[in-house]
């Protein structure tokens, strides 16, 4: 096996364990347990738990990115089944999510994920990129409606209140009505 398809490999594996015993709870013998090494034998592939812990993060918002977005292309042309089918997905990628926030809401690691929101913040722009062209319709019109989506869904993920989001979630389906309606005339 190369070594970046074992690194992915590694990550996944670290990725659900933390996500199924829990950030603060998983140890590093647990991540070599659950990799089938020794039990030091994590530090072949990080320097230390923090730096596994923000790789994790970085993989659990790849999963989250190929989870959602990606899907909700597919999904586009209708704007009530892209809803009720991200709210689907969400319900599945909510410890995920979950994970992603924890690390994200704590101090010491607030340094180390700045590069991996500066990248995921780069990508929301070319998704946005990628729903304006299937809309044919502005970028500058319809960024802030992909940006308020990622953020409505993220917290529905976090706080898990369908009624909290449904006032945003009835917002975005009819602007995206309208952008559909626009495209086609």
């Amino acid at each position: 096996m190369e070594n970046n398809e074992r690194r992915k490999e590694i990550l996944n594996t670290c990725l659900d364990t933390f996500i199924s015993k829990g950030l603060s709870e998983t140890t590093v013998r647990d991540l070599s347990t659950a990799l089938k090494l020794q039990s030091g034998g994590i530090y072949y592939w990080f320097k230390d738990k923090d730096e596994a812990v923000v790789a994790c993060a970085e993989e659990a918002a790849l999963r989250l990115e190929n989870s959602l977005i990606f899907p909700a292309l597919d999904d586009i042309r209708d704007p009530d089944r892209l809803m009720k089918q991200l709210k689907i997905r969400a319900d599945k990628m909510r410890p995920t999510m979950k994970f992603f926030a924890s690390v994200c809401a704590l101090a010491k690691y607030e340094e180390r994920m700045q590069p991996v929101l500066d990248r995921l913040a780069e990508r929301y722009e070319r998704y946005a990129q990628r729903f304006s062209e299937e809309l044919r319709c502005d970028f500058n019109e319809v960024a802030p409606y992909v940006y308020f989506a990622i953020t409505t869904i993220t917290d529905y993920m976090i706080f898990g209140e369908a009624k909290y989001i449904f006032p945003q979630i009835e917002l975005i389906k009819t602007a995206l009505k309208g952008f559909l309606r626009e495209g086609t005339e």
